[in-house]
Order: structure tokens, then C-alpha cells, then sequence
């Protein structure tokens, strides 16, 4: 027995509503942590930009266990 499943429009809606979500999530996340590290003063901001924007909550994660050795400048 094969099973068919066909998308409704409203399958495809909830898709692209749910990707647009998922990219403003990955771009607030990206642009939190690589303001953060140039605040504190990280010289590779740039590649927490980029995991932060990749990885999204496991990258968060891994950027404010990282973070703890470097101190915040005024």
C-alpha cells in the first residue's frame, strides 16, 4: 500500500512562514553575538557573526560559554 499525501496551500504557507521566522531568529542571534564580541573586544568577531548565524541557539550557546574569558570594556 503506497500512501499519498499532497500539500495544501496552507501546508506551503506555514513553510514559508515558518523559514521567515527562522531567519529573523538566526539574523537577531548573529547580530547580538558579533556586538557583543566587539564590545568585548574579540578579534574574530566576524566568525561568531557567522556561527551565530549558522548554529542559531547551539551557536548562542557555545558563544556565552566562550565568553567568559575575555571581559566586558566600557
Amino acid at each position: 500500500m503506497i500512501l499519498q499525501y499532497t500539500f495544501s496551500p496552507f501546508h506551503w504557507i506555514y513553510m514559508l512562514v515558518g523559514g521567515i521566522v527562522l531567519l529573523v531568529v538566526s539574523l537577531l542571534i548573529a547580530k547580538y553575538m558579533h556586538k557583543d564580541a566587539i564590545k568585548r573586544g574579540i578579534k574574530n568577531s566576524e566568525f561568531w557573526l557567522i556561527i551565530g548565524f549558522f548554529l542559531n541557539v547551539i551557536g548562542l550557546l557555545l558563544y556565552i560559554f566562550v565568553r567568559k574569558n575575555y571581559e566586558e570594556r566600557p
